[in-house]
């Protein structure tokens, strides 16, 4: 009986599994696409890849369901499968063509969307970028496939003319040569200077990287007015708001890696949604239905990633909050899973050779891991610190008359559900980064599973009051002063916290790198522990309470 029963729960859960699995027909696509790019770097032969996409398509015309879903799910995949293999086969054959080049050559590019300044010794700096359209000086050959980045070392003070600009267009004097990126792929390495370089064409002052670019110094004044003399304080708000990695001194930076919190300061899918949250919460007190939401924070989310450099996972970040935002104006409701799996399908089908990037990878699946476990690790921490019955407690109180007892009940409630919650998003980031920052870096580091409960609520105040004070510096650097001085106490909390945790020992292990099978083996789990929260019954969590009365 114990056996059939078993087996009851088991094909009852797998059924509510395949429920599930139907109403998210965005996940099954994202991970046919993505079985496909990764099969299409490793097999080639894109040309039948891309036959047998339009052959399914065909047949899919034709047939009715099941039948159909399962020829979309393989023309998903096959697609997939083209698009890496001509991604892979185009990186190849230009890469063998420059390899022929005599070097060093002229070469005359458009400067990408982001240049990263590395100070070095004196005034001297290295500005790296990525070249877009690049191309001999003669004309002979061009980089269609083949990701360029330049190194071009020169002044540490920025300029138009002196030092390259997002936009401008250069030519350089270098030697090229092919090496693998950090993906594995091949990518096409510049390295240039000052004497070897000169700038061909401005940008104009009306196009909108100029003024983005100019809106970006603009910012990075305004966000230290008041706290100029407040030591690295300021830069570090730079760094948390705006992006200038390059302001962070080095001794702070390792702290905050030997910390586990070095994340706060790329911006990214943490930076979007706490700016997304506050346009939510101050169109929500405006009075704005919740149908329109995107177009009043659509705008805004959209400058401030441009703002903050428009980097890839800036603008993953921002793609997810729009397709969340929208899906009220199309008659949907908001999911999470959706969104993430369409940012994923829109992604990767542009640039599939993102799928072995690592700071891609790591963003998708830390804030995955976000969208599956917080709300069922926030349950169950509610559970276990009893929030429950101190809410039914203040609710007793209140009805008899208790005001003072009441309100304190309350108060001791949502103090309790902040660290419950806090601490849940806290564990939900770091089960999901855990096997990705020991497979790449050989890293263990427990101690960001804490001071992240300090770190995480201190970023989401330094991002308000920042933000406020960016907004108020426009008509009042006192105002602005105020602001700022928020948000540089918060950032002091920040340090502390990091600091005290880089200290304890155990915080931050050094381990010998995971092998593939074993951060396979710990997404299986984490897969059968979302997949049972998923397909649980309500009451599925109850015996939590009896944990904390033994």
């Amino acid at each position: 009986m114990g056996a059939v029963r078993g087996f009851r729960i088991l094909h009852s859960r797998a059924a509510a599994a395949g429920l599930w699995l139907d109403r998210q027909p965005l996940l099954v696509a994202a991970a046919c696409l993505l079985s496909g790019i990764a099969c299409g770097y490793q097999g080639g032969a894109w040309g039948l890849a891309a036959a047998a996409a339009l052959l399914c398509t065909g047949a899919a015309a034709f047939t009715r369901a099941p039948l159909r879903s399962a020829l979309v799910a393989l023309c998903l995949l096959m697609a997939g499968w083209a698009l890496a293999a001509r991604d892979r086969a185009g990186r190849d054959d230009e890469a063998r063509r420059f390899r022929a080049l005599v070097q060093p050559q002229t070469y005359v590019c458009r400067v990408g969307p982001e240049v990263t300044v590395l100070p070095l010794h004196g005034r001297a700096a290295k500005h790296t970028f990525r070249a877009e359209g690049l191309r001999t000086a003669d004309g002979t050959l061009a980089c269609r496939h083949l990701p360029v980045e330049v190194a071009w070392f020169g002044s540490v003070e920025e300029g138009a003319g002196a030092t390259p600009q997002p936009g401008e267009t250069w030519r350089l004097r270098g030697a090229a040569r092919v090496r693998k990126g950090r993906d594995g792929l091949p990518l096409l390495a510049i390295n240039s200077g000052e004497e070897r370089a000169t700038r061909q064409a401005a940008i104009s002052p009306s196009a909108w990287r100029a003024r983005v670019a100019n809106a970006r110094r603009a910012a990075t004044r305004r966000v230290v007015i008041g706290i100029e003399t407040w030591g690295d304080i300021p830069a570090l708000n730079q760094a948390m708001l705006l992006g200038s990695r390059h302001a962070l001194p080095p001794a702070l930076r390792r702290v905050f890696v030997d910390s586990g919190t070095i994340h706060v300061f790329a911006i990214s899918g943490l930076h979007i949604v706490l700016v997304a949250a506050v346009l939510s919460l101050a169109v929500a007190v405006c009075g704005v239905p919740r149908t329109y939401w995107v177009l009043a924070i659509g705008p805004p989310l959209i400058f401030y990633t441009a703002l903050t450099g428009a980097r890839p996972s800036a603008v993953r970040a921002c793609l997810m909050a729009l397709l969340y935002l929208v899906a009220p104006l199309l008659g949907r409701r908001p999911n999470g899973l959706t969104a993430l799996a369409g940012t994923a399908l829109i992604v990767y089908a542009l640039r599939p050779a993102l799928l072995f990037d690592i700071g891609c990878v790591l963003s998708f699946t830390v804030m995955g891991g976000l969208v599956v476990f917080c709300r069922p690790f926030c349950q169950a921490g509610q559970r276990v610190c009893r929030v429950a019955r101190l809410t039914e407690r203040a609710n007793l109180a209140r009805a008899a008359g208790k005001m003072a007892h009441a309100r304190r009940l309350q108060m001791l409630a949502h103090a309790v559900t902040w660290v419950a919650d806090s601490f849940a998003v806290s564990l939900a980031a770091w089960l999901a980064s855990v096997p990705l920052t020991a497979h790449y870096f050989g890293r263990f580091t427990p101690g960001g599973l804490f001071a992240n409960l300090v770190v995480g609520p201190c970023s989401f105040f330094i991002v308000v009051a920042g933000c406020l004070g960016m907004a108020a510096s426009v008509a009042s650097d006192w105002v602005a002063g105020c602001f700022n001085h928020a948000a540089g106490c918060f950032t002091w909390v920040m340090v502390k916290a990091a600091q005290a945790t880089a200290a304890c020992p155990g915080a931050n292990l050094r381990i010998a790198p995971w092998p593939l099978w074993l951060v396979w083996l710990w997404f299986g789990a984490l897969l059968a522990l979302a997949v049972w929260l998923r397909t649980r019954r309500p009451d599925g969590l109850a015996w939590l309470p009896e944990i904390h009365r033994s």
